[in-house]
């Protein structure tokens, strides 16, 4: 089976960041049959990690480990220069909130009642398409992330959406099949299937991933994002080493 890139290692409680404390991950991903792995914690953390790390885990377990983030996507950032530098083979574009408002924390529901939903919609695309747009990214993950509460749009989300796949299209990136939506109150893979039958349609490439912030959870229901991807009518997965992608058929 093909890389899962979206494992955070550090969770949500940040360094140290050691080969003993990602070691059990590893583990995980090479029970679960995965080709290779890649850490991408969020960028919070990024002053905190050791690149000396991925090559330790390598030796010892034998599983290729790529080196990720996932950057919280804010257009305000200078993402440019804080990411120079570093041995990236990817990096991961998501958008977890709109201004100050991060909607996907737990105890931000109440949040979307302050707003009409097509409009929180539309502002959200809005942000997934700028950080497309800046070339930055690899993958763009979970692209509907704003469902996670089950909060729908009335417009159709493939129009909503259109902006941020053609840019996603435009930019070369890959898009996420993020697995951990079936956890979450909305309990679907991000994206939804019409959003994804869009995303094919446009060519653009694929990973799947698990958002995975334990060990038991690396490579968690992949079959199910395996199976969708193959209905939409994807054959092959996009895989990274140096910021650079390949795809690999789809087992």
């Amino acid at each position: 089976m093909p890389a899962d890139y979206h494992i955070h290692g550090l969770a949500h409680e940040g360094p140290p960041h050691t080969v003993e404390r990602l070691l059990p991950y590893v583990e995980a991903a090479r029970a679960a049959g995965l080709t290779e792995m890649g850490f991408a914690d969020h960028d919070r953390y990024l002053d905190g990690l050791d690149f000396n790390v991925f090559p330790e885990l390598e030796r010892v377990t034998g599983v290729p480990i790529r080196a990720g983030l996932e950057v919280d996507f804010r257009p305000d950032k200078d993402l440019g220069r804080e990411l120079a530098g570093r041995p990236w083979d990817y990096l991961i574009g998501s958008v977890h909130a709109i201004g100050a408002w991060e909607f996907d924390r737990p105890g931000q529901e109440s949040g979307f009642a302050a707003w009409d939903i097509d409009e929180i919609y539309a502002t959200y695309f809005y942000l997934v398409a700028r950080a497309a747009a800046s070339g930055l990214f690899q993958i763009i993950g979970h692209l509907d992330l704003i469902k996670i509460y089950g909060h729908r749009p009335r417009k159709p989300v493939v129009e909503l959406a259109e902006e941020a796949l053609q840019a996603i299209a435009r930019s070369g990136a890959a898009m996420e099949v993020n697995t951990a939506g079936l956890f979450k109150p909305v309990g679907e893979i991000y994206p939804s299937r019409e959003l994804l039958e869009r995303a094919f349609s446009l060519n653009i490439p694929v990973t799947i991933g698990s958002d995975a912030h334990a060990p038991a959870e690396v490579g968690r229901e992949r079959a199910r994002g395996r199976e969708l991807v193959r209905q939409v009518g994807y054959t092959s997965l996009a895989t990274f080493a140096g910021r650079q992608m390949t795809t690999v058929p789809l087992a």
